[in-house]
């Protein structure tokens, strides 16, 4: 079938359509969307022919093809008599098979909902009325999306002759502000593209996104067009009556030959295949060292840098840990790694064959007994040493065969994380970097109901990667649970991007690990005044980060329930944390 809309040029989302438009529809249809998860190539193409690796892309797929479909009313429930089946099979203009609404269910609204399986990047969803004419009723359609399978539900367009009145929002096609870019718009649907078969009415996830262009490096695109389900609601229009003057909310006859929602597995630039396991699932077939579902994290042992969805310019695979041989387990440390310039992180487990050390390269002999080792506990990083110089593996700024003072150019600090920080001058005189610019750490906080009501946000969220933008280093997080945002916030659960000044970072305030889940607790913009269309989920050194304690959720909970029934503020009842 020929795709009746334009797609935005110059993003990775859409070669595929430079294909489309030259290709026939008949040829299309049977060789491109309904094909099974597969792909045949003469060599890999998430790597150069010298084996270098690049960014790759899995295949672009019909996603909704031959997939269940649910087909329900608001009034009479769901659709179990109905041919819904004929909305995801195999597609022929010439012999079309439809689904139609029951008779009696002029009143209420139709939902079709597509439970795709898996997180898949969207490029477009479209739906071909049986109808060979422009329809003269009403359109009130919207288009959403779940990345949660089916937990949650978001808006990605409204379909309307009156957008005002319908759903509230202005008429428009393109977005105006970058913040907008991921809100649903509203437009007149008119006039349907006409295709062989019936009327088409197609969404594009990207037109009108003006940062389209840009998508590799958009994370917040990239959450757009992303999702496990989709949904379609059409909506009662309300009708009046030629008799009288009463109105009541009336369902056009609605009649669908065809549903197809086009994309691909969501694997992060790290596959260029998406298979079917054992179970029937849509697994990405990852390259470049990755795993899960998504190639979203490091494979086993390729720890030695941060996990970074691909692009074009960096295809960013993992990298295995450099231990000599003598190890087949390691971790990831970001201290390690943004002690060594970001070149590595990787730091050897268990090491074999008398080695010791963070490559396991450093030899000891059997009666040399690994208590030699007196590092001291703030200065070192760990407890091992060379057990040939006693040597011990110091942190930034710190010196000494036992790493127990400071080095050139730095002082001592308060922070046990940064024992030592660099001296800075202006205008000549020693300033206190950290010790002065950072907060005081506390030990143990006291929260209570009338604390937690002053905070904008309180996050429970797993950090996943991390990347350097300018003076600021963007956290890709989960976010897992939300117990409290602001009145304007748009923070939701899953995945999000954090925002950190360096010098914070920098300072240990706060102090963020990748790989490790936070309560986070602070304020939506920081100490900084971002636009409305610029607003970015900040953590700085007001906002106090602590490691996750599952024993803190109940009384979150509470907190969040008292929240939702109006006691903020009210009397202190104290969670110690």
């Amino acid at each position: 079938m020929f795709l009746p809309f334009s797609p935005p040029p110059s993003t990775s989302l859409f070669p595929v359509f430079l294909l489309l438009l030259f290709l026939p529809p008949s040829l299309v249809s049977s060789s491109l969307f309904h094909t099974p998860l597969s792909w045949t190539s003469p060599h890999n193409p998430c790597y150069h022919l010298d084996g270098r690796p690049r960014h790759c892309m899995s295949e672009f797929i019909n996603a909704a093809y031959g997939v269940p479909v649910n087909a329900s009313h608001s009034i009479q429930g769901l659709d179990r008599d109905g041919n819904v089946t004929a909305l995801t099979d195999l597609h022929n203009p010439h012999n079309l098979t439809c689904w139609m609404a029951r008779r009696g269910t002029e009143r209420g609204e139709w939902v079709i909902t597509i439970p795709l399986g898996r997180r898949f990047e969207i490029t477009y969803i479209s739906l071909q009325f049986c109808q060979q004419g422009e329809p003269s009723d009403p359109i009130s359609i919207s288009i959403l999306k779940s990345m949660n399978y089916g937990r949650t539900w978001k808006p990605m367009q409204h379909y309307s002759s009156d957008c005002q009145g319908n759903f509230g929002l202005p008429t428009q096609t393109v977005a105006q502000t970058r913040h907008q870019e991921t809100e649903a718009l509203c437009s007149d649907p008119r006039p349907l593209q006409k295709q062989r078969g019936g009327m088409v009415l197609a969404f594009s996830t990207l037109d009108g996104r003006p940062s389209s262009a840009d998508f590799d490096h958009s994370p917040t695109l990239q959450d757009w067009v992303t999702a496990t389900d989709i949904r379609v609601v059409f909506h009662p229009i309300p009708k009046v009556a030629l008799s009288t003057a009463s109105v009541s909310p009336v369902q056009p006859f609605l009649a669908l030959s065809d549903l197809q929602v086009g994309g691909r597995c969501k694997c992060n630039g790290h596959a260029s295949k998406c298979r079917r396991d054992d179970t029937g699932r849509a697994v990405c077939v990852c390259e470049h060292h990755t795993a899960g579902p998504d190639c979203d994290v490091c494979e086993d042992f390729y720890f030695d840098r941060p996990w970074h969805r691909a692009t074009p310019t960096h295809p960013n695979p993992c990298i295995a840990c450099e231990c000599n041989g003598h190890s087949d387990k390691c971790r990831f440390s970001m201290e390690v790694f943004q002690q060594s310039g970001r070149r590595g992180g990787g730091v050897c487990q268990k090491c074999r064959h008398h080695t010791a050390g963070r490559h396991c390269k450093r030899y000891f002999s059997l009666c040399f007994s690994a208590s030699a080792c007196h590092c001291h506990p703030l200065g070192a990083v760990g407890h091992w040493c060379n057990q040939t110089s006693g040597q011990c593996l110091c942190r930034e700024g710190v010196t000494g065969l036992r790493c127990n003072r400071c080095a050139p150019g730095f002082k001592q600090g308060r922070s046990p994380l940064r024992p030592c920080i660099r001296k800075l001058t202006v205008w000549g005189v020693d300033t206190e970097e950290c010790v002065s610019y950072c907060q005081p750490s506390q030990v143990k906080v006291r929260m209570n109901l009338e604390t937690y009501c002053l905070k904008d946000y309180v996050l429970k969220v797993q950090l996943r990667g991390m990347e350097r933008s300018g003076p600021w280093w963007q956290f890709s997080i989960l976010i897992q649970t939300v117990f409290r945002t602001g009145s304007t916030s748009q923070v939701r659960k899953g995945p999000h991007s954090l925002w950190v000044p360096d010098r914070d970072l920098g300072c240990g305030c706060p102090a963020l690990h990748v790989g490790r889940t936070y309560l986070l607790i602070g304020a939506e913009e920081g100490e900084r005044g971002w636009g409305p269309e610029e607003s970015r989920l900040v953590a700085d050194r007001s906002t106090l980060a602590l490691q996750w304690r599952e024993h803190w959720s109940p009384k979150l909970r509470g907190f969040r329930g008292q929240d939702k029934r109006g006691r903020c503020p009210a009397a202190p009842v104290y969670m110690k944390v």
